[in-house]
């Protein structure tokens, strides 16, 4: 392996808060659907070598912190990443500064996220649309499962993650293809704004601008108007749950349901999993320095305590409706999530928590590689499925799912 590949690989773990792997030089990404380069298969095809393989090839003895194990092929990852940490924290602002880099950077992403994510039952249809927005359309892809017979089917608004600056509706394609398959739900991926251009609270703008317009043009989709829930992971679980609480706050109908993985719930840097977790692991505390003034432009410590902009400390989250919330082990935001999903039972809300201990964060784009990460993404989809249809049995629903929920 090359030192330029190594940097590379590199640059894209930072960048795709998460571990991000591309092979293609310093180029622009070539535009249309996802088609993995020769190169890109080769990859594919060594990481989806069985895990015995890379427990022989590991640096250093299995990677257990706070009672958890870390999956062998993430902490081969994490080896490799190694050595370029601190090249990745000064490359990263440079990149970011100027449009031709963002949109370089976010090219990639698009793609990488992709590769490693399982590929799942073709729809029956995928259209990309705009719906109207308050501050101009939004950008939607809707995905129809292939349900024979199943009548209206609910639908799933859903906001991806890539920290408020990078990510869109192709990037998750592959992982929301998974979940309309999985729980037997219309999804409408949002492709919402993005800092530095558009920063806080444009995502949730146009992520409730999308939820109200499903929410309205429910039955012309062949979905059910009673049954349009909201989901998302990392920046876009901020987004889903800003849905939620602003329906709340001026009175009108809820989402039927929420599906969070690994949100964003506010500010993480006093928990224990950030001390743990914020260096090595994918998603990185310098990382989370550099989005955060980029989303949240002159934001002071009294401006996190918002309720929106911080909703794990809001003054009250009665009155949510069923919340199932996935985090991972080793991941910097795991015990955010989880003091979310404890507020929620705390205020008398319906919330099924789960902790995979051995995952990183950005699980959902290894569901191809990584066994765990696929139990975790296709169990908490199938849940969600049966949970959105009768949302009274969301207890009964978590213990019988075949995950181990735990105690939030």
């Amino acid at each position: 392996m090359t030192r330029r590949r190594l940097l590379t690989l590199a640059l894209a773990a930072a960048l795709g808060a998460g571990l991000l792997w591309f092979w293609h030089g310093f180029g622009q990404p070539e535009p249309g659907p996802f088609r993995p380069t020769p190169a890109e298969r080769k990859e594919l095809a060594f990481y989806q070598q069985p895990e015995s393989w890379f427990l022989t090839h590991l640096q250093a003895p299995r990677i257990t912190l706070d009672g958890q194990t870390l999956d062998p092929k993430f902490q081969y990852f994490a080896e490799q990443m190694r050595p370029y940490a601190d090249t990745m924290n000064r490359v990263i602002p440079w990149l970011f500064a100027t449009p031709p880099g963002r949109r370089w950077v976010r090219g990639n992403v698009d793609r990488q996220w992709q590769l490693y994510t399982r590929v799942s039952t073709p729809m029956r249809r995928v259209e990309d649309r705009q719906v109207p927005g308050r501050d101009g359309p939004v950008a939607v892809r809707i995905y129809h499962p292939q349900v024979p017979d199943a009548g209206p089917l609910p639908v799933l608004v859903y906001a991806h993650g890539g920290g408020w600056v990078f990510a869109s509706v192709d990037a998750l394609d592959r992982a929301v293809r998974l979940i309309a398959n999985e729980a037997r739900v219309i999804v409408v991926s949002v492709d919402y704004r993005r800092a530095p251009e558009h920063p806080y609270p444009a995502a949730s703008d146009d992520g409730e601008d999308a939820f109200l317009w499903a929410r309205v043009n429910a039955r012309a989709l062949s979905g059910d108007p009673a049954l349009v829930a909201v989901g998302g992971d990392s920046a876009g679980g901020h987004v889903a749950i800003n849905i939620a609480q602003r329906q709340l706050k001026a009175g009108r109908p809820l989402p039927r349901a929420l599906l969070l993985y690994y949100p964003g719930t506010g500010l993480p840097h006093q928990d224990r999993s950030y001390r743990l977790f914020g260096k090595g692991f994918g998603l990185d505390a310098g990382f989370m320095d550099f989005i955060l003034p980029q989303v949240f432009p002159g934001m002071t410590e009294s401006d996190a305590r918002d309720e929106f902009m911080e909703p794990r400390h809001a003054r009250s989250l009665a009155g949510f409706p069923a919340t199932i919330v996935a985090t991972a082990g080793f991941d910097i935001l795991r015990d955010s999530g989880r003091a979310f999903a404890h507020r929620l039972a705390q205020d008398g809300s319906p919330v099924a928590y789960y902790n995979f201990p051995s995952l990183t964060h950005s699980f959902l784009q290894f569901s191809g590689i990584v066994a765990d990460a696929d139990t975790a993404a296709t169990g908490t989809a199938r849940l969600f499925g049966q949970v959105v249809r009768d949302p009274a049995r969301l207890a009964t629903l978590a213990h019988s799912a075949g995950l181990t929920a735990t105690t939030p």
